[in-house]
């Protein structure tokens, strides 16, 4: 379904220059967030069934290389939905103008009333383990309407020759995917494998492409990181000024307490020292002759 050979700008035409880099180089985007090689993520390779204008009687699959690999062929041999399975691989976004299901196969063109797809992606995590991503779309007609549904996925781990199935949630699949690829879901939908029909995002209205660039950068985690720093910040200062006037309290008392210390210490003193006279004037009364006192 898919050429060997092909000349940009002709019949036979390889896919679109942006798309290209993100093949070979999906290892080399996880460099915006690690220099360190050993933490790279990269693509294997990838398995479709039953997708748009695919085999409906058996899978295609394609093997990644590095630093580049070239795929060519004629219009509507399929390249664009690579870059798609690639997209809903890795995000569970499904490709603009898929309503209706026409991302899955047509059930009417193989004489069937349900068809089941399958998009599987087999990479390399920032962890070094091998990982695979399965996820599943179901499309069933009816005489007048068309029912598309997402089925349950399955991320597996490969390390040491154990399997262990992560996840098969599709929302925790779409959440835990660009952590173990290393890139940000942004990154991965409008920059590696942003669909050319939206490619043009760059030339967008001004609002529309900060907004963009937002989600890309994560501003708005660091907008928030802020807010969260301002608002501890003023707690912290609330707590602070309360500690403040807990320690004016405490140095008044403890002056109260140190001015008792010392009259303590001198009326001690006093009382010694009248304890001392009584005693001495005692004791000269009882050396005193009676009949002097009379």
């Amino acid at each position: 379904m898919l050429g060997t050979q092909g000349v940009p700008g002709t019949e036979e035409d390889s896919i679109g220059t942006n798309q290209l880099k993100s093949f070979g180089h999906m290892c080399e985007s996880h460099h915006f967030l690690s220099w360190d090689s050993r933490h790279r993520s990269l693509i294997h390779c990838l398995r479709c069934f039953r997708v748009r204008s695919f085999d409906n009687t058996r899978s295609e699959t394609i093997q990644f290389h590095t630093p580049l690999t070239l795929i060519v062929g004629y219009n509507g041999s399929g390249k664009t939905t690579i870059i798609e399975c690639l997209k809903y691989a890795t995000t569970g976004d499904l490709p603009p103008n898929s309503k209706g299901g026409a991302f899955i196969h047509d059930p009417k063109l193989c004489g069937e009333k349900e068809v089941l797809a399958q998009v599987k992606l087999s990479f390399k995590g920032t962890s070094g383990a091998k990982m695979v991503s399965t996820r599943s779309l179901q499309l069933s007609v009816k005489k007048t309407t068309r029912q598309q549904k997402t089925l349950e996925g399955q991320l597996l781990m490969i390390k040491d020759g154990e399997r262990t199935a992560i996840s098969s949630r599709v929302a925790e699949l779409d959440q835990i995917m660009p952590q173990y690829l290393g890139v940000s879901k942004a990154i991965l939908d409008s920059v590696i494998f942003c669909h050319q029909d939206e490619s043009l995002w760059p030339m967008s209205e001004p609002s529309v492409l900060k907004k963009k660039f937002d989600e890309i950068f994560e501003a708005m985690k660091y907008t928030k990181a802020i807010d969260n720093i301002k608002s501890l910040r003023k707690k912290q200062n609330e707590e602070l000024a309360k500690y403040k006037i807990m320690e004016q309290h405490a140095k008044e008392d403890k002056e109260k307490a140190d001015r008792a210390e010392k009259r303590s210490i001198k009326l001690q003193q006093e009382i010694e020292t009248l304890r001392e006279e009584t005693q001495q004037l005692s004791l000269e009364m009882r050396l005193t002759p009676k009949s002097l006192v009379l």
